[in-house]
């Protein structure tokens, strides 16, 4: 890369973001394709979080580079940040396939005012079988919109309210621009009448409906003569509690939901179940909400029209009497006392306005991953769950910017402040944040009660339409309370709920009575903990279960973090291991877990006082990921003094794959059980024309990295070389490197990224072992994959003949200036760009090139 090419100095830290999108622009103005892909790649890997058009430059680079898989998903990415984004749409319409084709058809015919974009959005939709499709767009005063179909039938347009409804027909319009080859076509326009509820819009074909709209009130409700609700009672006693469930579809969640909000009633006194039935399509759940009213097990409220959440939900508010409410959604799982519990902890809590239990999905306060959908616990487990919240975080409230409405506990003077849910958010999405936000304004507190845990199945799908009216009505939101994203994100970068969790999570572990305990892997980095994971996918693999403690530093404490990689418990249990309490913490742990074996990683980066008492304590083995055991890098030099008393202690010295065995064997001087592990055969890439292009793998952000490759870069340069050099990952100052003409830096990278990165950036060779290396490091085993021409460290003599021309053998113990001469030579050469056939990823020596 020239510098004419870069044209931009990559010298501002706030405005990087900013200077990498207009860079990119103009290289794919000048059809710089790989350039433009660079540039675009990376800003979609650093922070501030990229946005629909970042993914939109990398897709257009990328298709530009005949990588159309990786196009589309980048498309397909935009889409998820900008859902109604219309040229992610319609790149999604010329390039996807089959399902992304037709939803990003669907999103052209809503918002598009292109007619060609839409005539050709409507033809994809015949193609797949919709032969009728609308648009429908609305403000307070007025409907408007169009509407195409087939058939001899004329649709018909109903706009229904609580207390009316009207019907006009829709007559072909012959002439109307989306009347073409057999399809009928008419526009409508009509003005809304005032309405203090929400309105619903149908249009139907004889007897299907082409279109269903709620739309939200366009007139504010007066509350001036409504009566007051009688306040909370003074005399100790609990106060009523109304549990509402509005319900429309999914027979198998309702029935489930209803039985165990039914079972938490009965240990809950003076509480009552008001179900709305909102208009549900389905006879069955007809049949059941009716035989449970016959039995008075519930108060059935119908609705003649469907109302959506929000119309549903206020119609009970507004029925209901004294006393505080539960809004629960109907695929929510209640335990027995979970009400009870609920109800108490609230009461005990000055000023809470609404008040949110712990759930396997609930946003904040998801367990045991925060912020996630977490799968449904089976009933029993659900149970236990609570009882085990109960235990572990009575009288606990930890404050949250809101509360999540799949159990949404609302006191009656926090109801009779706020009134009722806003019907300003279409389609009933995120009302319950303004809900709660209006509540804070109004001086109550918006609490998480975590000693009480409600199952929550919720909606595992967040793209196409339901996306674009969630993002949406949070960009309403946003306008509205302008601190809300602030308050957001200062909670998630605090995690006040992460010690209860932790706490849960201690009780939940201590309970499970299991045949055999896991394994522990235990590290202390992030590359560490990359090749901890794998190893506990190898455990997987063979029936076992497999924990990872990575020892991390915060300030003055060194914590012991442990996870699951499969998603369980625990995910937030940290104990300070600088301490002898966080140390005896961690031993009682891990004895209480009973586990099956002990496996140290690099042990250099484990508090010596932990390591000690680990090793005392437990029976364990030794995991080479590293050289940090080695007297010297070099053949036969031996194990360092300081470690020899350790691997004297271990059951076994292991490694993962090759290049940690050979270590061990040729350096160390140890016998090792190499771990199993199947090897990918590797990938065959096209030749590229144009100068050398240089992949260096960093995994730990450190001097020593960012040495050698500032080094490299120097020496190409100096000695006139068009060699490209591209960093696979982040160093100790990206932005310091980018400002060379030959270094890109890509930030942080996946295994699941090297195909596209090799492919994209058209990566010729690969270096690797450029600082410190990592044994069994996926990324390392994912790029020696690839079968392109590798410089690395070779750890033992090679037979004669073994190898192949292409790689680059480097000496053990060479020193770093020969090290960076021989890959600079070594990347200039005019070597064949095809890997060998005849050798794979364990036949990787060649004959050494060095000086």
């Amino acid at each position: 890369m020239t510098a004419d090419a870069r044209r931009i100095a990559f010298t501002s830290k706030t405005l990087h973001h900013v200077d990498l999108e207009r860079a990119a622009v103009g290289a794919l103005e000048a059809r710089d394709f790989r350039l433009a892909f660079a540039l675009a790649d990376r800003r979609c890997r650093i922070l501030p979080h990229p946005g629909a058009r970042a993914h939109l430059l990398r897709a257009e680079a990328l298709f530009h580079l005949d990588l159309r898989d990786a196009a589309i998903a980048g498309v397909a990415r935009a889409l998820e940040l900008e859902p109604d984004d219309l040229v992610a749409a319609r790149r999604m319409m010329a390039w996807g396939d089959d399902f992304q084709q037709i939803e990003a058809a669907r999103s052209v015919t809503r918002r598009d005012d292109d007619p060609d974009s839409v005539r050709g959005a409507l033809l994809l939709l015949e193609q797949s079988g919709q032969d009728s499709c609308a648009r429908i767009d609305f403000l307070d005063e007025e409907v408007k919109g169009w509407v195409t179909w087939r058939g001899p039938d004329d649709p018909h347009l109903s706009l229904a309210q609580a207390d009316q409804s009207s019907t006009i027909q829709l007559p072909a319009d012959p002439r109307h621009r989306f009347a073409r080859d057999g399809r009928h076509a008419a526009s409508f326009r009509l003005i809304r009448p005032a309405s203090a509820t929400s309105q619903r819009l149908q249009i139907t074909q004889a007897d299907r409906v082409i279109a269903s709209v709620q739309l939200p009130a366009n007139r504010v409700p007066d509350h001036r003569a409504a009566p007051r609700r009688p306040v909370r009672l003074r005399n100790g006693e609990p106060p009523p509690l109304t549990i509402i469930i509005p319900v429309y579809g999914d027979l198998a969640a309702t029935r489930a939901c209803i039985d165990s909000a039914l079972n938490a009633l009965a240990c809950t006194p003076g509480s009552t179940i008001v179900v709305v039935d909102d208009a549900s399509p389905e006879p069955d759940i007809k049949r059941l909400l009716n035989d449970l009213a016959a039995e008075f097990r519930i108060r059935l409220l119908t609705n003649e029209h469907n109302l959506g959440f929000v119309g549903a939900v206020n119609r009970a508010l507004g029925e209901t009497g004294a006393g505080d409410v539960v809004l629960l959604n109907s695929d929510t799982i209640v335990p027995k006392y979970a009400l009870q519990r609920l109800r108490s902890a609230v009461q005990s809590t000055p000023r809470v306005g609404t008040a949110t239990p712990l759930s396997n999905n609930g946003e904040y306060t998801s367990f045991p991953i925060p912020n996630r959908s977490n799968p449904l616990p089976p009933p029993g487990e659900i149970e236990l769950l609570d009882e085990l919240a109960g235990r572990a975080n009575s009288g606990i409230a930890i404050d949250i910017p809101n509360g999540i409405g799949f159990c949404l506990y609302i006191t009656r003077e926090c109801l009779d402040a706020v009134r009722e849910l806003s019907d300003d958010f279409y389609r009933g999405y995120l009302e319950d944040v303004d809900f709660c936000l209006r509540a804070a304004e109004a001086g109550f507190r918006n609490v998480c009660i975590p000693s009480v845990f409600v199952g929550h199945e919720g909606s595992r799908s967040f793209l196409g339409e339901k996306r674009s009216l969630v993002m949406r009505n949070l960009r309403v939101l946003e306008h509205r309370y302008r601190r809300y994203a602030t308050d957001c994100a200062a909670f998630l970068l605090a995690d006040p709920l992460r010690d209860c969790r932790a706490v849960l999570e201690l009780k939940l572990l201590t309970n499970q009575q299991v045949a055999a305990g896991p394994t522990v892997i235990l590290c202390g980095s992030s590359a560490g903990r990359a090749i901890a994971v794998r190893r506990c996918r190898q455990l997987a693999a063979e029936g076992q279960h497999g924990l990872v403690v990575q020892i991390r530093s915060e300030g003055q404490r060194q914590l012991a973090a442990m996870f699951d990689p499969d998603g369980g418990a625990p995910q937030s249990i940290a104990l300070d291991v600088a301490t002898p309490e966080g140390r005896e913490a961690l031993l009682r742990f891990l004895a209480d877990l009973g586990i099956r074996s002990l496996e140290i990683a690099e042990p250099n980066r484990i508090p010596g006082a932990c390591l000690a008492q680990l090793t005392r304590r437990f029976a364990y083995d030794l995991l080479i990921t590293d050289t940090a055991l080695a007297m010297r890098t070099a053949f036969g030099s031996g194990v360092h003094p300081d470690w020899t008393s350790l691997v004297a202690g271990a059951r076994r010295v292991t490694a993962i794959g090759d290049d940690g065995t050979e270590f061990t064997e040729a350096v160390l001087g140890l016998q090792v059980v190499r771990l199993s592990d199947p090897s990918a055969p590797p990938t065959l890439y096209p030749a590229v024309s144009g100068p050398a292009r240089l992949g260096l793998l960093v995994l730990h952000a450190n001097a020593a990295e960012f040495r050698f490759i500032r080094a490299l870069s120097d020496q190409l340069a100096d000695a006139d070389e068009d060699v490209e050099i591209i960093v696979l990952g982040s160093t100790l100052d990206d932005l310091k490197l980018m400002q060379r003409t030959n270094v890109i830096v890509t930030g942080d990278i996946a295994v699941d990224d090297v195909a596209t990165l090799i492919e994209g950036h058209g990566i010729t060779k690969l270096v690797l072992d450029i600082g410190e290396p990592a044994f069994g490091h996926p990324l390392v085993d994912a790029l020696l994959a690839t079968g392109l021409p590798i410089a690395a460290t070779e750890w033992s003599p090679t037979p004669p003949g073994r190898g192949r021309s292409t790689d680059l053998k480097l000496q053990a113990g060479f020193d770093t200036d020969a090290t960076i001469a021989a890959v600079s030579d070594w990347a200039v050469e005019d070597v064949l760009l095809q890997p060998d056939r005849r050798s794979g990823r364990h036949r990787r020596q060649v004959g050494a090139r060095l000086p």
